[in-house]
């Protein structure tokens, strides 16, 4: 019984570590206007490309930390209230909760869009002094947010992500639906898998 609890305990850690994520800009890192980072950096379940237009997006040390970030880049060199400016876009493929780090400078309005619409929470909001922090959104999945500064370069250190749905929640659910099953390494694995299988919470050999 123990085995089988510990093996379902395994299942769900691996759900969880693909339903999150974390991008942080590195010292030296340069991104071309209108690209992705580099593939070894990809959030996967989340495509971030930075803004078009104008020059790299350039990261070095940052002079305010933000836990968990050592770099931020301070844009293109075009304003965000541009059409091709300093801007970040996020498109998740699943719904969930997104982190972003940035440097806001004061009386400068911060937007965050969800396919063009600002949301409530973040339309044009101001700081009175300059910002060095995070903002948080739950976001909806193949919906594309678009993170700026209108008459200003945001800085940008990165994002966080997570799903909605984490890994001890996840294996209740597929016990409840008893239509999958995993192998001992936690992958789901089709019906016509042959050998020792976990479904409906129980160590079973097909």
């Amino acid at each position: 019984m123990k085995k089988i609890f510990t093996l379902i305990a395994v299942a769900a850690m691996a759900l969880t570590v693909n339903a999150q994520g974390k991008y942080a800009m590195e010292e030296g890192e340069t991104i071309a206007a209108g690209t992705q980072p580099a593939k070894d950096k990809r959030v996967e379940n989340c495509k971030l490309v930075f803004g078009e237009g104008g020059d790299d997006f350039k990261a070095a040390v940052a002079d305010a930390s933000v836990e968990g970030y050592t770099a931020y880049t301070q844009g293109n060199g075009i304003n965000g209230n541009k059409e091709n400016g300093t801007f970040y876009l996020l498109t998740p493929s699943i719904d969930g909760k997104i982190t972003v780090a940035v440097v806001l400078n004061a009386d400068k309005a911060f937007y965050i869009e969800e396919d063009g619409t600002a949301l409530e929470q973040y339309n044009g909001i101001k700081v009175d002094s300059k910002y060095y922090g995070t903002y948080s959104f739950d976001v909806k999945a193949n919906k594309t947010y678009k993170v700026y500064c209108a008459g200003s370069k945001l800085g940008f250190y990165g994002f966080e992500y997570t799903t909605e749905v984490t890994g001890i929640q996840s294996a209740k659910a597929e016990k409840a639906a008893n239509t999958e099953s995993y192998n001992l390494a936690g992958q789901k694995v089709s019906e016509n898998y042959k050998g020792v299988v976990i479904m409906n919470g129980k160590k079973v050999v097909k």
